[in-house]
């Protein structure tokens, strides 16, 4: 039976591996809490689900009300937009190293599941970049069912292996530990 060989594992070390997850999450944060939280904060004064409002718009109609309602604020949106694309590098990486790790760890029960889902996480990387470049482009040309409909599509799926994700490090992580460090 062939087995999937999760990413970064081939190519890092176990040292390397945590300092590259070290510096994706520092990263991460520095941009979420440092740029991202704070330009949201602006966006909801107006529209109380921020940025999310406009990713999960689904409708022309929706997101034309919300970027009315952020009139005067294009130049916030743009910004938090462009700061994403930075973000979008940082947390779809550290998702996968860590699962990959994981999948990689003594004792772990389900591997092959961590090794998948670290590939699938990486799929958050294009899909929140369509979902950006449909926001810029509503932005710049007006609301339209179709980029609603993307952006949100893009949305949906990125969230959902995102969530996979933070599933699989929870509920393997925990096994792990209990395989690893409970008697038998």
């Amino acid at each position: 039976m062939t087995t999937l060989t999760p990413p970064f594992t081939l190519l890092l070390t176990w040292p390397q591996r945590w300092l590259l997850l070290g510096i994706l999450l520092a990263l991460a944060a520095l941009v979420m809490f440092g740029r991202l939280g704070p330009l949201d904060e602006i966006l909801k004064t107006r529209e109380p689900g921020g940025i999310l409002s406009l990713e999960f718009a689904w409708s022309g109609e929706r997101a034309a009300r919300i970027l009315t309602a952020w009139e005067g604020l294009e130049a916030v949106v743009r910004e938090q937009t462009r700061w994403d694309y930075l973000f979008l590098l940082c947390y779809p990486l550290a998702l996968s190293l860590a699962c990959a790790m994981l999948a990689d760890a003594p004792g772990n029960p389900v591997p092959m599941i961590g090794a998948f889902v670290a590939w699938a996480v990486l799929a958050a990387i294009p899909l929140d970049a369509m979902e950006n470049l449909a926001m810029l482009r509503m932005l710049d040309h007006g609301a339209s069912e179709a980029l609603a409909k993307l952006a949100t599509w893009c949305a949906g799926l990125k969230f959902t292996v995102l969530l996979a994700a933070v599933g699989y490090l929870l509920t393997a992580g925990t096994a792990t530990v209990v395989q690893r460090f409970l008697p038998h």
